[in-house]
């Protein structure tokens, strides 16, 4: 399976919030990039017929992510990630 579809299949099980934390560590572990977790993350966030349980839950998660204030001592990433580098990468 993709990356994209396991995200998938973690927004459909019975605990989304759990299950999309879980996998984003995961999939850091497997050796995806910082920016290309946030940008998969991102891009099934901006998909308009998710419920909001599960759009919280990908917000939850984009913020580990992300890291800095935002993962707030939880951070999947020793660096934050930045506008710059979601950018340029």
């Amino acid at each position: 399976m993709t990356p994209a579809q396991r995200l998938q299949a973690a927004l459909q099980s019975s605990s989304p919030a759990q299950a999309v934390a879980a996998l984003a560590r995961t999939l850091r572990d497997e050796g995806l990039s910082q920016v290309a977790l946030y940008r998969l993350y991102l891009a099934e966030h901006a998909r308009r017929d998710l419920d909001p349980i599960c759009l919280d839950a990908l917000a939850d998660a984009m913020d580990l992510i992300w890291g800095g204030g935002w993962a707030k001592d939880n951070a999947l990433f020793a660096q934050e990630l930045t506008p710059e580098r979601l950018d340029a990468e």
